[in-house]
């Protein structure tokens, strides 16, 4: 996945986020499996990108957009709807704002 879906995918979360309450997390499993789908999706781009490339990028979380996908993956009977909540409207502000500036540069 390119710099570029890897943003699409980050806006279409922040999108979804807006469009809804945290608790409709708790009511609504299309709209959490849908935010759970682009956070993976986010963090195995971000496996797939190079070591080189994310050492020259200390300005994303690499580790924890990788390891939530890891979690979503592997441990999916134990996510916290509270944690994707914040992913979705607070640490992919973060995100965005980060790919936006290496995409101009």
């Amino acid at each position: 996945m390119s710099l570029e879906l890897m943003l699409d995918t980050a806006f279409r979360l922040r999108a979804l986020s807006r469009e809804r309450t945290r608790e409709h997390l708790d009511t609504d499993e299309v709209a959490l499996l849908a935010m759970l789908h682009l956070i993976q999706r986010l963090g195995e781009a971000a496996s797939r990108l190079s070591a080189d490339f994310r050492a020259a990028h200390p300005e994303f979380p690499w580790g924890g957009m990788i390891g939530m996908r890891n979690r979503i993956v592997h441990a999916y009977d134990d996510l916290d709807p509270d944690i994707v909540w914040h992913i979705a409207t607070e640490d992919i502000e973060a995100v965005i704002a980060a790919l936006e500036r290496v995409l101009a540069d």
